[in-house]
């Protein structure tokens, strides 16, 4: 049974500085497997100070919507750009929450993520607020702490569609493409002036051409 006939929603974050198809091509995997209203990028906040060679909190906004102009099921979401100082998981859950207080949440992690579960901050909470998702390679059979392994054994579900049946509270595998690519490769790249082609969306590249955001 649907909650008020609602169907789950999604968030993923990180600082997609600069945005590219090893964030794209999991996300769009994981709304459709899971059938989600919208999957919802989410971009940290990064200190100013952080490094001179990151691209602005405008150009990061930018090249996201650049990035998912021809896909509707993703969408951007810029409550954590917000912010004037960085914040925990658990409190940009919470005003998630807040938002969509009848929706069931999927907060989408990779399993590095969820291997160090219980070093994030009020990590006991994360689940009153949301399902966690985890994206993962297909075949890879990691080793969990004996805290990670209570909580999947109290929490793991096999079904996705239970995902939609509850506002929060279970976590789910999801397998998806996990392409060799990251945000610092693209960078390391501009730097040596090599070409970023297919490595990112080609309005992606000409956006960071054109505004020099890593030069």
């Amino acid at each position: 049974m649907k909650i008020n006939g609602c169907t789950a929603i999604g968030f993923l974050g990180g600082t997609f500085d600069p945005i590219h198809f090893g964030h794209l091509r999991p996300a769009l995997e994981i709304q459709q497997a899971l059938n989600l209203q919208s999957l919802y990028l989410l971009p940290n906040y990064i200190a100013p100070h952080k490094e001179k060679t990151l691209a602005s909190t405008e150009q990061r906004i930018e090249m996201v919507k650049l990035a998912i102009k021809e896909t509707p099921e993703l969408q951007l979401n810029t409550q954590e750009l917000l912010r004037s100082t960085p914040s925990y998981t658990i409190d940009t859950l919470k005003l998630i929450r807040q938002q969509y207080p009848d929706t069931p949440i999927c907060f989408i992690m990779g399993m590095d993520s969820l291997i160090h579960f219980n070093s994030w901050y009020q990590y006991q909470e994360i689940l009153n607020y949301c399902h966690i998702v985890v994206s993962h390679r297909p075949g890879w059979d990691p080793t969990f702490n004996d805290v990670v392994s209570e909580l999947l054994s109290k929490h793991q579900i096999q079904n996705p569609a239970l995902l939609h049946d509850a506002l929060a509270g279970f976590i789910y595998f999801q397998s998806t493409s996990q392409l060799a690519i990251s945000s610092s490769q693209i960078r390391n790249l501009l730097a040596a002036k090599r070409s970023i082609n297919f490595l990112t969306p080609q309005s992606v590249c000409t956006y960071i051409k054109e505004q020099h955001c890593y030069t």
